[in-house]
């Protein structure tokens, strides 16, 4: 049976925002369709419209001509729509098995059954009996797929579904979605990858600021055009230039490791690798395999042996971040929200939560808010981040901006290193065309970078070096040149 939804005049307004204007859309199965846009453009609206996780204030939604009424997810659920989130909504000490029968209503042993069945029409080779944590990030996915699958949906949203995946794990998604939509499911698919929507989906639909602005045949696009849809201009073509860099060692660890007490996290083995002054390393792994506890270690987040990091000819090993930002390092980590900014705090005053020593922001023992303030300003105007009211509070920024914010905030003192870890995860084609600009412009200053990233393209992008972390272990330092998206993701995945 053919599916057809219809959005028809979606409206959601918001104080100050309207995140959907008068939107109508058509989806029928039989094609996978690509919704884009940047950050704050309104997709993410009318998924959550879509999902029932939001109730608009005009227009309706018709599944095969019926009227929807979603005023929750389970609305959704019960309408035959399913959502895979980006964030694995799954309880890690819980067998997968146990997971999914939470979010069901059919008797165990049925459940069972209709399971194994579903895992083998779709070559899922997953053991139902251990515990989630034991997964890898695309088994963790197929178990979210099957969540959905189970209730036997008419429409299937995936969102952002490559962010934590190898190029393995992606190539195999993309086989089961178009399996999917070979049998008559909608597939409506939202990414920041353009690479993906040209070899994936057969049309696309580009939003930008709460409007609908293009409907298209992705044979009649390419990547660069898609990109100047979303942005509403032409987007500058970003390309490092491959200097060799400077034979002066910055930064080397040495036999660093790290044993965690937290079975949750990674423990660290015996790391070792050096960064020249100019020069991009970067550090390629998913998410789960070390990434966060090498940031945090680097970062001073976690305290190492002195003698397991050496930079600029100082040991520094114990010492805490801001003890290390006084040597000019700098950090951007992967949550915004939570680990690089306080959102119920004023941009300056997010400004004001480092540096203070560098920056001059105290004044015979007191902090000088107008120093703050000045300097605020100067970040907001120098790194393009669009708002001139540097009293608002930080959770109002869209992700590209505050991500501009805080990279600017770490750049602003002129450090040595930044050490940065998924620094466009979750941003539009314009935030990130700006941030890696912004990165090669730091090796052109001989100023160095450690790029900790699970982004393939962003890493043979930006770095001059790469290597692989894979259950805290570190593979062998690879020239970024001669290195391919493919054997990433074999790395990635613990191949050789």
């Amino acid at each position: 049976m053919n599916t057809s939804l219809k959005i028809s005049n979606v409206t959601k307004i918001y104080p100050g925002c309207v995140a959907n204007d008068n939107v109508s859309l058509e989806f029928n199965s039989g094609k996978i369709y690509a919704l884009l846009g940047e950050n704050g453009a309104g997709k993410s609206t009318l998924v959550k419209i879509l999902s029932g996780v939001i109730i608009p204030d005009e227009g309706k939604i018709c599944l095969n001509e019926n009227n929807l009424k979603l005023n929750s997810p389970l609305d959704a659920k019960k309408n035959d729509i399913g959502m895979v989130f980006q964030h694995f909504n799954l309880f890690e000490t819980l067998s997968v098995f146990e997971n999914l029968i939470i979010d069901s209503d059919e008797k165990r042993e049925g459940l069972r059954e209709k399971i194994d069945t579903i895992m083998k029409k779709y070559n899922f080779s997953i053991d139902l009996d251990i515990p989630v944590l034991n997964l890898s990030a695309g088994q963790k996915q197929k178990v979210e797929i099957i969540r959905c699958l189970i209730r036997n949906p008419k429409v299937l949203i995936m969102d952002e579904p490559t962010s934590v995946l190898t190029e393995q794990e992606t190539s195999e998604l993309f086989l089961s979605l178009k399996k999917f939509s070979e049998e008559g499911i909608l597939i409506i698919y939202i990414t920041h990858k353009l690479k993906e929507v040209m070899r994936l989906c057969d049309e696309v639909a580009v939003m930008r600021r709460g409007k609908l602005v293009s409907i298209s045949q992705v044979k009649d696009e390419n990547i660069e055009s898609l990109a100047n849809k979303m942005v509403g201009q032409n987007l500058k073509t970003i390309k490092k230039t491959k200097e060799k860099a400077s034979s002066d060692q910055l930064i080397r660890i040495t036999n660093l490791n790290f044993i965690s007490e937290d079975p949750f996290e990674t423990n660290l083995s015996d790391i070792n690798f050096s960064v020249n002054r100019g020069e991009c390393l970067g550090i390629a792994g998913i998410s789960g395999n070390g990434q966060s506890e090498l940031f945090q270690v680097l970062s001073g987040e976690i305290i190492s042996d002195k003698n397991s990091i050496e930079f600029n000819k100082n040991y520094i090993g114990d010492l805490n971040p801001q003890e290390r930002r006084e040597y000019l390092m700098a950090f951007s980590p992967e949550d915004r929200l939570e680990q690089a900014a306080i959102p119920q705090m004023a941009i300056f005053e997010n400004v004001a939560l480092n540096n203070f020593k560098s920056s001059n922001f105290f004044n015979n023992g007191l902090i000088n808010e107008n120093k703050i303030k000045e300097h605020s300003k100067k970040i907001i105007s120098d790194f393009n981040v669009n708002t001139d009211n540097i009293e608002l509070k930080s959770q109002f920024l869209s992700g590209g901006n505050l991500q501009k914010l805080i990279i600017g905030r770490e750049l602003i003192t002129s450090p040595d290193l930044l050490i940065c870890f998924n620094p466009t995860w979750g941003l539009d084609v314009g935030a990130i065309n700006y941030i890696h600009e912004t990165l090669i412009k730091i090796n052109e200053q001989n100023k160095s970078i450690i790029l900790i990233s699970t982004d393939t393209d962003e890493l043979l992008k930006l770095s001059d070096k790469i290597s692989v972390i894979h259950k805290g272990k570190l593979s062998k330092i690879m020239n970024a040149d001669e290195v391919t998206s493919e054997k990433l993701g074999i790395l990635m995945g613990g191949g050789n």
